[in-house]
């Protein structure tokens, strides 16, 4: 049986990303949280017991004066289920009584694959993969993973950017390298 939600909608994009639920992407620290979240792709995909929609091809969203390009996008709705699954029994319960119980859950992940490229006012990062996690309000990158900034670029393992504190971590074989006029052209 097919419904509504196994169609790309853009009522459905509004309702899974909307404000009301939870930032639905990275946002530097201090931006507003009332900020749309837009995503675009060529083929989306809602899967209601995985609590998941999948963005397929040319993927990119869109928050504010950040954009995140890539080849897949996961997001991810809820919480785990640390009490045995009964989170996910009444998830399910709830979700019998409509298609509107969507926008009651809120992003806890974000995960982007393949060739991704991340833009922002004050620098751009690319790698595989990308995972932002709300909780921790931190995205971590892997896959050859490279950021720059005003002149300054840096790779390495893994990059783990925690966005509140506006730091980052860069883990196994850190390499830095300093443009002498600071990447000014």
């Amino acid at each position: 049986m097919l419904t509504w939600l196994q169609r790309p909608s853009a009522v459905l994009i509004a309702i899974l990303l909307s404000p009301h639920t939870a930032p639905a992407a990275p946002v530097a620290a201090g931006a507003d949280q009332d900020v749309s979240t837009t995503i675009t792709s060529k083929k989306m995909t809602v899967k209601n017991h995985d609590s998941q929609a999948i963005f397929e091809g040319a993927v990119v969203l869109t928050r504010g004066t950040l954009v995140v390009y890539s080849d897949r996008m996961i997001v991810s709705f809820g919480s785990p289920e640390p009490n045995g699954g009964e989170e996910r029994k009444t998830r399910e319960a709830s979700q019998r009584k409509g298609p509107e119980t969507v926008s009651n859950r809120a992003v806890n992940k974000i995960e982007a694959t393949g060739r991704v490229k991340i833009e922002r006012d004050n620098g751009n990062a690319t790698c595989e993969k990308a995972v932002y996690y709300r909780e921790e309000d931190k995205i971590v990158l892997t896959g050859s993973p490279v950021a720059w900034e005003k002149g300054t670029r840096v790779s390495g393992k893994q990059i783990t950017m925690f966005l509140a504190e506006d730091r980052s971590v860069v883990e196994g074989g850190s390499h830095v390298r300093i443009e002498a006029d600071g990447g000014t052209k």
